[in-house]
């Protein structure tokens, strides 16, 4: 339900005499939109519909057996996009640096992290498919985006993490969110389990002010974000999570409420999602998205998704009127 590569690599540096390793590995995501319905006044046709598109990773990662993890994750895409002249679709392809980070286990159950890595702050992380709820990200994943300035929903910096009682806290000094010239961001994350199948996270970020920052009236300055999830007992395969921010600017509240449940090789959810913006008079926006998927084999699993919902700011993410998507996700 949720991507959190950070927490993996710091548990495999504290873990005491960790063996060697090597590993690549990554996916291949091939997305059909089936229907993409555009905002109230658009009449023409949106250029991805009735077409495909396809992005993958590669991932690298390595672990010596003196505790430092290394991994470092390379986004792939060719997107359909919208050539801005007479609403044909063109290939748009790129490649990104994700993730390139090192992990080092400095002593027994801390661990120091330097590099850039996946925004430690939120449910979803960068939200790589094989790890995302469903085809598309949610709202607070695409607010956390919208404020930083490295590809997708990542940050750059070094952070140190530890145990505390039972919980794993992440403290974090990172290149200011914002993208102005004021001195660095800081970020605190609490992540407990306090009874099996109870997942809870805390976390905070700090940006500069509107004034100071490069994105002017688009900074939403400070965050702070609540998230937990629950495998709920005596029901096999069904879970509930949500995820809760709050901004000091541009965006009041937001939140994700999502349902899951999963049988054998085949899954459902369900996902409420909300904004209520901070400008006078403005509507919340919202949206919901079903989807079922199939796991067609051991490493490929179909994915029919439909959100509905509105879009009344796209800079944000939220879907116009509707979107229906087939997805593949094949991993090595």
């Amino acid at each position: 339900m949720k991507k959190k590569l950070l927490p993996l690599a710091i548990a495999a540096a504290m873990a005491p005499g960790f063996a060697a390793a090597a590993d690549v590995n990554g996916y291949a995501d091939i997305i059909y939109t089936i229907t993409d319905d555009q905002a109230a006044g658009v009449t023409t046709k949106s250029p991805t519909e009735g077409k495909f598109s396809a992005a993958g990773e590669l991932d690298f990662s390595a672990s010596p057996a003196d505790g430092v993890t290394v991994r470092m994750d390379v986004d792939i895409s060719a997107a359909l996009n919208d050539d801005d002249t007479n609403g044909a679709a063109r290939e748009s392809s790129s490649v990104n640096l994700e993730q390139a980070f090192f992990a080092w286990g400095a002593t027994e159950g801390v661990t120091v992290i330097g590099g850039i890595f996946n925004n430690p702050i939120g449910m979803e992380g960068q939200a790589d498919a094989p790890d995302m709820w469903g085809t598309n990200t949610g709202v607070i994943h695409n607010i956390l985006d919208h404020q930083t300035a490295l590809h997708d929903n990542n940050v750059a910096g070094l952070a140190v993490a530890g145990d505390v009682g039972p919980a794993t806290v992440t403290a974090a000094l990172l290149n200011e969110l914002a993208q102005s010239d004021e001195e660095a961001s800081f970020a605190l994350v609490v992540n407990a389990s306090p009874v099996e199948g109870l997942d809870l996270e805390v976390g905070l970020v700090t940006a500069a002010d509107q004034a100071d920052s490069a994105m002017g009236s688009n900074a939403a300055e400070g965050v702070t974000n609540f998230n937990v999830s629950y495998m709920i007992p005596g029901v096999d395969g069904l879970s509930v999570a949500l995820d809760y921010l709050v901004a000091g600017a541009v965006v009041d509240s937001a939140y994700e409420f999502m349902i899951n449940y999963s049988m054998g090789d085949f899954g459902a959810g369900v996902r409420l999602e909300a904004v209520s913006w901070e400008a006078t008079g403005a509507e919340d926006s919202e949206r919901t998205t079903i989807h079922g998927s199939y796991q067609v084999a051991s490493n490929l699993v179909a994915i029919l998704e439909i959100a509905d919902g509105d879009d009344k700011n796209p800079a944000f993410g939220i879907e116009a009127d509707g979107l229906t998507t087939l997805e593949l996700i094949a991993t090595f």
